[in-house]
């Protein structure tokens, strides 16, 4: 083999990774693998080596490359060696540099139903990306990709819990809300233990002769706080009001807290929707133009639904908070523990994978969130609606964060310039696609400025071209999963090009 020739590559990272592999597949892949299906993704690329942060070309001969892929399909379809195949032919590309040929092997995020990845049938095999390298999973990190992989966290009967650990209160008022006006419901009188078996809170224990038992959801949406407590040390439910000065905190609710000493999600629910409804009134308060106050009718219904989201899909068992904010331009509901489902199935609807099937059930008996599978559709219309600023999704690395804006879509943006900012001011009126003299006209501005501004608002994702030559239109950027997709995970980015040009 020739002598390694120094070429100029994108680093390695959290995506991706280069192994000199000359005439066989090297032995540290397999924890590559491991560690690229249980995080977010990756690409490795075989035939290039790296020394004192230089990366040298070293290539495959033909023979190599098919004896390489030949061990790979081997072990991949071997359970002794790895658990579960997340390559196929689709997923491998050889490439020819400088005449010397390269493996490139795509390995994308493994479903949450199949973490963790691990080798040689021992879970203890379990690596994790981190930066530019691999790393064992930790205990905590195991044991939530375990419970991650059940399709069912909260519906689990509990040993030692009694009615007298449930919240009484929270219990008649979520059976006032469940009756509503319906003066013949069932509900009306009905033994509290019944009640509870009705509504999945209290389920029979059939390996303890049928006993009926709190679940787990029960527990944690009707339960008194140390009760919840003994069953999961680290629950804690936290809302902060930060549209203060320097969005200081003016205001707060908090498990745990003396002025909330039983809280629980369903208490905890009730109180926050009614003051995030508060900061909704506030900025329209003011205002008697209707169109407004249906603004403020459409925010709320997108805040009850991603409150709703982060208490029904958050993981209980690990040592972090859902916590809710309230800031002056936006509001962000965070919650431990991935979505169950693709940003781009969340956004599109009709798929609903809740961690917690009892909780998610409870709210939806009284009308707290949407059908399932339709909460995050029904967010994004109400911002596209309203001329908002789409909401920012963000679920990776066992967190989950909705980000939902007060503000439109130029207030969003105050890094825009002034000739920016106009011309997506007038486009989020228009019910049509404009051209560009439309818009030169309107705004009463040159052609240059007009055409410079454009072309930044396309390569900024906000607007887009429709037609071409004397059809040219130009329109507010559809947000579709694609798009939501290609801005929160850059791997999508480097699959193709890793090789800067120049090299």
């Amino acid at each position: 083999m020739s002598e390694p020739i120094k070429v100029s590559v994108k680093p390695e990272g959290i995506n991706i990774e280069y192994k000199k592999s000359t005439n066989s597949l090297p032995k540290d892949f397999w924890k590559t693998y491991s560690a690229f299906a249980n995080t977010s993704g990756g690409l490795v690329v075989l035939g290039i080596s790296e020394k004192s942060n230089n990366f040298y070309l070293e290539g495959i001969s033909e023979d190599d490359i098919t004896k390489i892929l030949k061990e790979l399909h081997t072990s991949l379809n071997n359970k002794e060696k790895v658990n579960y195949n997340m390559i196929d032919d689709s997923h491998i590309t050889i490439y020819t540099l400088h005449d010397r040929k390269v493996i490139e092997i795509n390995i994308n995020e493994a479903p949450l139903s199949k973490k963790p990845i691990c080798l040689n049938g021992d879970y203890r095999q379990t690596f994790i990306r981190s930066n530019d390298s691999d790393r064992k999973a930790t205990d905590d990190e195991l044991r939530s990709m375990i419970r991650n992989s059940k399709d069912d966290l909260d519906s689990e009967v509990l040993d030692g819990f009694h009615l007298d650990d449930l919240n009484g209160a929270s219990i008649e008022d979520y059976r006032k809300v469940l009756i509503g006006n319906n003066e013949n419901s069932p509900y009306i009188g009905m033994d509290i233990e019944q009640l509870l078996v009705e509504l999945g809170a209290m389920k029979k224990d059939r390996q303890d002769g049928g006993k009926y038992k709190i679940t787990l959801g029960g527990l944690l949406f009707f339960g008194k706080y140390n009760s919840i407590t003994d069953a999961f040390p680290h629950f804690h439910l936290d809302y902060f009001n930060r549209s203060g000065a320097n969005d200081r905190w003016i205001d707060r609710v908090a498990t745990g807290d003396p002025k909330y000493p039983e809280m629980n999600i369903f208490s905890f629910f009730q109180i926050v929707l009614e003051k995030l409804k508060l900061t909704v009134h506030e900025e329209f308060q003011l205002s008697s133009n209707s169109n407004r106050i249906l603004v403020s009718e459409d925010v709320e219904i997108s805040l009850r639904e991603s409150l709703a989201n982060a208490l029904i899909h958050a993981d209980y068992f690990v040592n972090d908070p859902i916590k809710i904010e309230g800031y002056n331009g936006y509001y962000e509901f965070y919650n431990p523990g991935e979505m169950k489902i693709s940003v781009e199935e969340f956004v599109k609807g009709g798929n609903s994978k809740p961690r917690n099937n009892t909780i998610a059930t409870l709210f939806r008996r009284v009308g707290f969130c949407e059908r399932a599978g339709s909460g995050g559709p029904k967010i994004f219309q109400v911002a596209k609606k309203n001329k908002q600023q789409y909401p920012d999704i963000l679920s990776e690395n066992n967190t989950t964060m909705i980000k939902i804006w007060k503000v439109d879509i130029v207030d969003a943006h105050p890094e825009l310039s002034d000739n920016e900012k106009n011309i997506l001011k007038y486009i989020t009126k228009q019910s049509t696609a404009l051209t560009s003299k439309e818009i030169q006209t309107n705004l009463g501005i040159t052609r240059h400025h007009a055409t410079t501004a454009i072309t930044s608002l396309i390569q900024k994702e906000l607007l887009e071209q429709i037609g071409q030559a004397r059809s040219t239109r130009y329109q507010l950027k559809e947000t579709t999963p694609e798009y939501i997709t290609s801005i929160q995970h850059s791997l999508r980015n480097i699959q193709k090009n890793y090789i800067d040009k120049g090299y």
